[in-house]
């Protein structure tokens, strides 16, 4: 062998040598790294702390209570509305926030949540958005409500969260593929934002969205003090609350510390898919259900299902500090409503590309058209179905659920 021969091959096994490294290195990175470049135990420890802050706030409004979400549909209570109020309007101020002193990173968060969408039509959207509304008057719950139950050891919550992992299964194994074969084009008016189609500044519509919710939430507390919507019915136990408007800012401020933190918005519903997707580590259901797989692995999944846990967490340390654990099963919905409940309300979170956190506060923070519908999905087929149950049934309260 010549001299340049030997020179050429030892060129060619450092070469390998410093790729090995390479990709050594990687792994060590992807390891002690998220995708975003903030070390990983710093997002652990924000996804645990987020999450309890999320779950012990939403205990504290009781909006996770069934007759607070069901008798919201026929506007007995205003309880819920205030929270989701005041949770949007302080999500549009993190995000006023966000632009005016990082924009870059706000359009990051921005672009992946249209990308998360960009699949999802209108119909699908509304439809989603209906499913959604109609599991919660069934179940008494939403999507993310249901681990603040489970925290507050409300009987059945359990079976509710049962039903969702059903539907999470039934959206994956019989829907996925149909409703969300292509990309839709980028001019598709699902994926605008309201900023763009009025020629506004997304800065100064969120300033004034986010300042006009608030004060509603307020004004609405104002004139109908959160005190006066404390269930106090015989057979139930009155619960401390806080002011449903003034949890719902904390919760919206939540949504600053989700998109600097992870660099994504705030969404609970997709711990549902990480539990169920937790089966594709076995082979027979990868090959089976291959859509979940994305959703098996990584960081960003492992923190999503934390988020969820540690909402649990929240919710029980709420409850047992005032002395009210486990509640009464007045509070939730019977066995068959608890499941069939959750199964609608997982189809509908999947169909819709989120609940009412992920599209409703994040995605309507956001000011996408898409998100709107759903939203609007959302209240909407939620108002009807209760109103149309009433009129049917007489059950005003809906005890038989």
């Amino acid at each position: 062998m010549t001299d340049e021969e030997t020179k050429s091959r030892n060129r060619r096994e450092m070469s390998k040598t410093d790729v090995s490294n390479n990709i050594q290195n990687s792994d060590k990175n992807k390891a002690s790294k998220s995708s975003n470049g903030i070390a990983a135990p710093i997002q652990i420890v924000a996804s645990i702390l987020l999450g309890i802050a999320f779950g012990f706030l939403m205990n504290k409004t009781n909006v996770y209570l069934a007759p607070m979400i069901r008798e919201q549909m026929i506007f007995k209570r205003l309880t819920m509305i205030k929270m989701f109020l005041g949770a949007v309007g302080m999500s549009m101020l993190s995000v006023f926030l966000l632009i005016l002193f990082n924009e870059s990173i706000y359009q990051n968060v921005r672009n992946g949540f249209i990308h998360k969408i960009n699949r999802i039509g209108a119909f699908h959207l509304a439809m989603g958005g209906c499913l959604i509304e109609v599991g919660m008057v069934l179940a008494g719950s939403c999507p993310g409500t249901i681990f603040i139950q489970m925290g507050s050891g409300l009987p059945n919550s359990f079976i509710t969260c049962i039903g969702g992992i059903c539907g999470v299964l039934f959206y994956y194994l019989f829907l996925n593929e149909r409703l969300t074969k292509q990309e839709l084009p980028k001019s598709s008016i699902v994926l605008q934002q309201l900023p763009d189609l009025m020629g506004v500044k997304h800065i100064y519509l969120n300033l004034i969205f986010g300042l006009t919710f608030i004060s509603i939430a307020f004004i609405l507390e104002y004139f109908f003090p959160y005190k006066n919507d404390l269930i106090q019915s015989d057979g139930f136990q009155t619960l401390s609350a806080w002011s449903p408007a003034l949890c719902g800012v904390g919760i919206g401020l939540l949504q600053l510390f989700f998109m600097i933190s992870f660099k994504k918005s705030l969404g609970i519903s997709t711990g549902f898919t990480v539990i169920v997707a937790q089966a594709c580590r076995v082979q027979f259901f990868k090959k089976l259900i291959p859509s979940l797989e994305s959703f098996t692995y990584g960081i960003q999944n492992s923190l999503t299902l934390l988020f969820a846990l540690a909402a649990i967490a929240g919710s029980f340390i709420s409850t047992v500090s005032t002395n009210q654990f486990p509640l009464n099963e007045k509070y939730g919905a019977n066995v068959w409503s608890s499941f069939f409940g959750g199964f609608l309300l997982l189809v509908g979170a999947r169909c819709a590309g989120g609940c009412t956190s992920g599209q409703g506060i994040s995605g309507v923070s956001h000011l996408l058209i898409g998100s709107l519908i759903a939203t609007a999905a959302m209240f909407g087929g939620g108002i009807l179905f209760a109103i149309g149950y009433g009129l049917i049934t007489n059950d005003w309260h809906f005890y038989d659920l």
